[in-house]
């Protein structure tokens, strides 16, 4: 795991270090530049060093011919193989790291070389003879990989904030983005918070050569027609098979020459990775982390926390076990973090990604694992199950529905705020059961609904249905416009989802503490495999993910398997009602800015006394507004964004159990 940028046709090798610096976190162990003054190109690299510990795994590295060069970050995980079948057409390695393997392998296969790789990955190959960029993103988008492109002037770099530092380029908010990030909470790809950046799409390759950007798309999710689908004739064959993959997934993402532990957060994939690693290496010591607040945070919020379930598998498994619990000073880290995420993310979860990490990395393990991506591809997120109910709700008669529906609406605001988790559900099914199942999918579980949009939104703009992020997902539902209801689902959350927010957040915020983070559950494998069975096998009657915690049973309890569902979460009502409330006040009736422009204070401010007095839940929505001013300001204020480091009392009150 690194950081690496890039510069064609422009800039210094000065340019370059400063875009360079602006990842330094990424990569503490080792960096290089590499500079061709007589093309003003080069391209540079900060190392986290995992695998080949020694100076011969540095980068830039170049090719056996001097013409080649390349900056990497991510792992193959099936780099051996590949390494023997170069070394059969006689090919000779100095070092024992997989990026001369992937050097090696796009000498030999050139891009098609990209489909060979089992692993996460985003790199860059400049060809110094033909003064060409090949750049590739690994299938599923684990790893970042921005760029800029203006004219004949073409940078990239793993995070948008180096690309920032070219003088060519300011950073100018995208509308799209930032109303993205109020109805959503983040910002479908490719687009990013800035004009002029974007993300290289995940399972693509591109070329940049004589002032032409050429995409091409290598990796798509499997969609089989019906007859096409795994087809076995007992239950029990897709569960051996998925149990066999799952075990070479982890014990593969295992590989690594420093300490490697994982987040036990007790949820079911969290807790299946950890019970597979046990497996994959029955003698080593594997540490575990899981994150908790104190108790008296979570009064207002109705969910459950984990920790009972994480020491449950912890004893289960046999791992060294910690816990921390603690109490942020959330004020002074949300712009830290934002300044991390690049993008206006307002998801808590990087809040606990970033902890755990910190903590993992004082405590002297660099890798972890994750068990990120079991709820997208295996149908385990509660709206899942939600969409699927509505379609048999259409089924009913019309009279029913209507009553249904006017009893959801009637239920009252306040009830759905104090702890009384299944009325608040209800409460927010009453519009998603007046649309078709996609359209309720994709609209009906916003965090900002028209009615509010129109209130809080200052620019000008088109119909609701017509705004960003709703093309962006009726872009891709055209593409399983076929398929069935589940799978369209499920293919709309892993190629949007996923990539765009939990991905997103998982890499900067572990990386902002120098952690590598592996979802093992990503495997290419896994992921074709899953998206090859039958509906039944993901969600069977109320149980989601039905296969994987049959393929778990063999490995973990039933206790953990078969319980409610807990997000992995922080506690966001309590806070808006305390210090984030503060805060949101301080913003928006009297500090004067950027966000301004775009939010509607009074709005905001009305909205928050209804949260405060318990008339509503408005804790994401009033997060995002906050989010949104921070990061107008982080980016216009360059005395904001140049370099903020966080203070140590930003974590508080921390008890490690």
């Amino acid at each position: 795991m690194c950081g690496i940028v890039g510069i064609l046709n422009g800039g210094s090798p000065e340019v370059l270090q400063r875009m360079l610096q602006r990842q330094a976190h990424r990569g503490p162990d080792d960096w290089g530049i590499q500079w061709f003054a007589e093309r003003s190109s080069g391209i540079g690299h900060r190392r986290l060093a995992i695998l080949d510990l020694t100076p011969a795994g540095h980068q830039p590295m170049v090719n056996s011919t001097g013409t080649r060069w390349v900056t990497y970050n991510g792992e193959i995980y099936n780099f051996w193989e590949l390494r023997a079948q170069l070394e059969q057409r006689g090919y000779r390695f100095r070092s024992r790291s997989d990026t001369e393997v992937l050097l090696a392998a796009y000498d030999e296969w050139g891009p098609e070389c990209v489909r060979r790789f089992n692993g996460m990955f985003a790199f860059a190959i400049y060809d110094c003879e033909r003064h060409e960029l090949f750049l590739a993103r690994d299938p599923l988008g684990i790893k970042p990989l921005y760029y800029v492109w203006q004219g004949r002037l073409f940078a990239f770099a793993s995070e948008a904030k180096a690309l920032l530092a070219l003088p060519e380029l300011s950073p100018v908010p995208d509308e799209e983005a930032l109303l993205s990030t109020l109805i959503l909470l983040w910002v479908p790809e490719p687009k990013t918070g800035f004009v002029g950046i974007s993300k290289l799409p995940a399972g693509h390759y591109a070329i940049f050569r004589d002032g032409r950007l050429e995409l091409t798309q290598y990796w798509e999710l499997p969609l089989p027609e019906p007859e096409q689908q795994l087809s076995y004739r007992r239950e029990q064959e897709y569960i051996e098979h998925l149990r066999e993959l799952l075990e070479r997934a982890v014990a593969r993402q295992m590989l690594s020459d420093v300490p490697v532990g994982a987040f036990l957060s007790g949820g079911v994939d969290s807790s299946l990775v950890v019970a597979l690693m046990r497996k994959a290496a029955p003698e080593a010591e594997l540490a575990t982390y899981t994150i908790a607040f104190a108790p008296e945070e979570y009064r207002e919020d109705a969910i459950t926390q984990d920790p009972h379930y994480a020491r449950i598998v912890a004893q289960h498994v046999g791992t060294r076990h910690r816990e921390f619990r603690i109490r942020p000073a959330i004020t002074q880290l949300l712009p830290k973090l934002l300044w991390h995420l690049d993008d206006p993310v307002a998801d808590g979860a990087a809040i606990n990604t970033y902890l755990i990490a910190r903590y993992a990395k004082r405590s002297g393990t660099t890798v972890l694992l994750s068990g990120m991506g079991g709820d997208e591809v295996f149908a385990g997120y509660r709206k899942h199950l939600a969409t699927v109910l509505l379609e048999r709700f259409g089924h009913l008669p019309r009279w029913l529905r209507t009553g249904i529906i006017g009893l959801l609406r009637n239920l009252p605001q306040q009830a759905a705020r104090y702890r009384i988790a299944l009325l608040r559900r209800l409460h927010r099914m009453a519009r998603p059961l007046q649309m078709s199942p996609l359209q309720a999918f994709i609209y009906g579980f916003v965090y900002c609904p028209p009615e509010l949009f129109r209130r809080l939104w200052r620019p000008p703009m088109p119909a609701y249905e017509e705004l960003y992020p709703f093309r962006r997902y009726a872009e891709l539902a055209e593409r399983v416009r076929g398929a069935s209801l589940l799978t369209q689902l499920t293919y709309l959350d892993t190629k949007l989802f996923l990539t765009g927010l939990n991905l997103l957040y998982s890499d900067k915020a572990a990386m902002a503490a120098a952690v590598e983070l592996r979802p093992p559950l990503l495997d290419v494998e896994v992921v074709e495999f899953a998206f090859r069975l039958p509906d039944r096998y993901r969600i069977r009657g109320m149980q989601q993910k039905y296969l994987l915690k049959r393929a778990a049973e063999a490995y973990l309890p039933k206790s953990v398997l078969y319980r409610p569902k807990a997000p992995f979460g922080v506690p966001l009502v309590s806070w808006v009602s305390r210090e984030l409330g503060e805060a949101i006040r301080h913003w928006f009736a009297e500090r004067a800015g950027l966000h301004r422009e775009y939010l509607n204070g009074a709005e905001v401010l009305r909205l928050l006394e209804l949260h405060q007095r318990g008339q509503g839940n408005y804790a994401h929505l009033l997060w995002a507004c906050l989010g949104i001013a921070e990061w107008l300001a982080l980016w216009s204020e360059p005395a904001r964004h140049d370099g903020v480091e966080l203070a140590e009392e930003a974590v508080a009150g921390v008890e490690i159990l």
